[in-house]
């Protein structure tokens, strides 16, 4: 559950999710949480197993993983993509074999990694 507090002057109550950083009290940042879409399956704009959302309370945020298989004619095939939120996230380029794995990392905004999938 969130915390819910009443701000002098106001009749409903206030929400507030976010995460203390590391400066000092009175020049205090607060960094928001990040809501992202998770899904194990995605194609076509549609998830198709897995669906779900998790929230980066600090870090890199919401990823987003492209996979491909290399064919017989010699190109990169997509295959499905894998929405998550991931620690060390950073944008690259992994080949395993005929697998390819194209990474892309968003922030700051919910569900930033929602239709990025192919």
């Amino acid at each position: 559950l969130e915390p819910m507090f009443l701000l002098p002057g106001t009749i409903f109550p206030l929400s507030l999710r976010y995460v203390w950083t590391s400066d000092s009290l009175w020049g205090a940042r607060y960094a928001p949480d990040t809501l992202c879409m998770v899904c194990k399956n995605f194609k076509k704009g549609q998830c198709l197993q897995g669906k779900g959302n998790c929230t980066m309370e600090q870090g890199p945020g919401c990823r987003t993983r492209d996979f491909f298989l290399f064919s017989e004619k010699g190109r990169w095939n997509f295959n499905h993509t894998e929405l998550d939120c991931y620690d060390f996230c950073m944008s690259s380029n992994y080949y395993i074999g005929d697998l390819k794995i194209s990474s892309f990392c968003c922030k700051g905004r919910d569900f930033c990694n929602k239709y990025i999938g192919k």
